[in-house]
């Protein structure tokens, strides 16, 4: 019975004019991107972001611990186009700077107070670095090109790669998904009330929650589908149109456990945290449309709520809090800069699923509450 509830929700939330023109818009961005990018390629070989030193220091070496991570900033010496090199004179080097930028932001932080919290974490992000020039020493991964998870991103070298190109067209090209999956979610309820199909399908023998569990599956399933076509696309275009130099990389977790991998690895992070970003996604906007009963405004809050009052309550100092920040896990995984002052993952864990809980609940809540009229 409840297959048949489910299937029925599936094929009821399908939307061949929005499926049409969301891949239409994917394809066509996707190539063109594929094709500046080509063309521009002998370019951005060429651009030039620094220097890192293999065989000691230039006496024009300069390191500006706010800005520059691992890998950004930095060339690998000729030896390859792709990674940094280290050296265990950079290493010292870059630990001794870190920590006194370390001692830095933490006396900072005991002065401002509060204020501290209204901006980006240093302490997280120098942390997270010394923590990998620690790795570095400590494995003694000198003199071979070394790529690194930061913010999210494989800092990889100055030219693009299948991996980069994915990236990119990714973060990009990201809010397509994130549409489809509102629009989806945030009609499924609310579709039925404009139209007055609610009252017949409140009166049938079936459990309103069994209802609201079909329609949230459903929405689910529309929502998993789009990003696998998107993914799918974007990484087939970019090893077709670029070398796959997958090298190794340096991966940590909220800043810590680093390990070495194959940067492709990459590749399964971003979709993993772009799926939980979706999935967020969708159930605040299959929350607001059920609960509103008004289609549009289901699809354009969760953008509202993340990218405007997200940004305004991060202001306030308690973003760390909010679901704005706890449900972007992207920012954990790896080397991060961009965290919230205080934030952390698991902080941002139990606020996301505080946030999620409480929503589902309303909707069942309401379901269950409200008359067909």
């Amino acid at each position: 019975m409840f297959g048949r509830l489910y299937v029925g929700e599936l094929k009821k939330q399908t939307s061949p004019g929005a499926i049409i023109t969301l891949t239409v818009i994917a394809v066509v961005l996707a190539i063109l991107m594929a094709v500046l990018f080509s063309a521009f390629n002998d370019l951005i070989n060429t651009m030039t972001y620094g220097t890192a030193y293999v065989d000691g220091f230039d006496e024009d070496f300069n390191v500006d611990i706010d800005v520059v991570l691992p890998g950004q900033g930095q060339t690998t010496n000729g030896e390859s186009s792709q990674g940094t090199v280290y050296s265990p004179e950079t290493v010292e080097f870059m630990l001794s700077s870190l920590r006194e930028a370390l001692a830095e932001a933490e006396a900072e932080k005991a002065e401002i107070g509060y204020d501290y919290y209204m901006q980006q974490d240093r302490i997280y992000a120098i942390r997270g670095q010394i923590v990998f020039y620690e790795f570095i020493r400590d494995n003694e991964l000198y003199d071979r090109p070394i790529g690194v998870l930061t913010d999210g991103t494989v800092t990889l070298g100055n030219s693009i790669t299948a991996e980069t190109f994915i990236n990119i067209v990714r973060g990009m090209l990201f809010l397509l998904p994130l549409i489809y999956a509102s629009i989806v979610a945030g009609s499924t309820f609310a579709d039925e009330f404009k139209s007055g199909t609610i009252k017949f399908v409140l009166t049938r023998p079936v459990a309103r929650n069994s209802l609201v569990t079909a329609k949230l599956l459903a929405s689910v399933t529309h929502a998993v589908i789009g990003y696998l076509v998107t993914f799918a696309l974007f990484t087939a275009i970019g090893y077709a149109a670029f070398p796959a130099e997958s090298i190794d990389a340096v991966f940590m977790f909220n800043n810590s456990s680093p390990t070495l991998a194959p940067s492709s690895c990459a590749l399964g992070i971003y979709f993993a945290t772009d799926l939980v970003m979706l999935l967020s996604y969708t159930v605040i906007a299959f929350f607001v449309g059920a609960v509103t009963k008004n289609r549009i405004v289901g699809i354009i809050t969760p953008i509202l709520l993340i990218d405007v009052v997200g940004a305004v309550i991060s202001m306030a100092g308690v973003g760390r809090f909010f679901i704005a920040n706890a449900l972007d896990w992207g920012q954990f995984v790896g080397i991060g800069s961009t965290v919230p002052g205080g934030g952390n993952f698991f902080i941002s864990l139990p606020v996301w699923a505080v946030y999620m809980a409480a929503m589902l609940i309303s909707v069942y809540f309401v379901v269950r509450k409200r008359d067909a009229a």
